[in-house]
């Protein structure tokens, strides 16, 4: 007898919960992914899965954590449904905008749901939902300094990487492809790592030069925040000069040059005038 008053107040207990309540069935975004200061449409699906109409439904989006870059446009981020019938459901819409300087990564929006009920009053029920903001890494690779400047020459070549982007440039290596124009003397690879928005990095490579003009190929390999995979293949220009126009432009100095002519130009002035000398005396 008791086993059975036991199992009737079970299921009693079990059907007023059940006649209450509200469930989050699905949470859509439209679209899917945005860019930094695009707008998104997130729409909430409620249903009642209960045998009695729940009035005054709220639902909420907690926007107040600081690392949240979002603000809701057009409503504020929480809304009422006047009733949602039995064995019914209701549809939710809020439009947010993301921070024109947000960071690409995926975010955690909670939300929350209340209402109130006969039997347990005022019900909170909380999730999350995510949220995918993304923007493509912009990197710029050029030469920064070189110390060599003529064929033949050998020396560091610097190279900058330059984080233009609003994400992180991560895991990032960089590649001389082999060219009979130039000599690799040290290794031609490279591991950077990470380079942060509006950041630099810098790599240096030693290497001697057999053409006058040179153009080398950098291959570079790195991950966004999402860790999606981009490859890369930047030219980069060095001019190179010959001696003579290194000596012009003041990028080696010919003062060496200059002195040995003049010591050779004095000594055959010297034996000049001494062999001019020499005939007049013998007039």
């Amino acid at each position: 007898m008791k086993k059975m008053i036991l199992l009737f107040l079970l299921v009693i207990f079990a059907s007023s919960a059940y006649a209450d309540s509200i469930t989050i069935a699905s949470v859509t975004s439209s679209p899917s992914e945005i860019k930094p200061g695009e707008r998104i449409n997130i729409n909430v699906l409620l249903e009642n899965h209960g045998d009695s109409d729940i009035k005054d439904v709220s639902v909420g989006l907690d926007l107040t954590s600081g690392n949240l870059p979002f603000i809701p446009v057009g409503s504020a981020a929480q809304k009422v449904i006047d009733k949602i019938k039995d064995d019914d459901s209701e549809y939710i819409e809020f439009t947010l905008m993301s921070s024109p300087d947000t960071k690409p990564d995926t975010y955690k929006i909670p939300i929350v749901v209340g209402y109130k009920t006969n039997a347990d009053g005022i019900v909170e029920k909380k999730s999350v939902i995510g949220l995918v903001v993304k923007a493509p890494p912009i990197l710029e690779v050029a030469i920064e300094e070189s110390k060599v400047f003529k064929v033949g020459q050998a020396g560091e070549v610097t190279v900058r990487f330059v984080n233009r982007g609003l994400g992180d440039v991560k895991f990032l290596s960089a590649k001389i492809g082999k060219s009979i124009n130039y000599d690799i003397i040290s290794v031609n690879t490279v591991y950077i790592g990470n380079v942060e928005p509006d950041d630099f990095e810098t790599a240096t490579f030693n290497m001697r030069f057999n053409q006058k003009f040179a153009s080398i190929p950098l291959e570079v390999d790195y991950r966004d925040n999402n860790n999606k995979e981009y490859q890369q293949t930047f030219n980069l220009e060095l001019p190179l000069y010959t001696s003579e126009e290194a000596v012009a432009l003041g990028l080696e100095n010919g003062s060496n040059i200059f002195a040995y002519f003049g010591i050779v130009l004095i000594v055959i002035l010297f034996f000049l005038i001494r062999r001019y000398r020499k005939r007049k005396r013998m007039r």
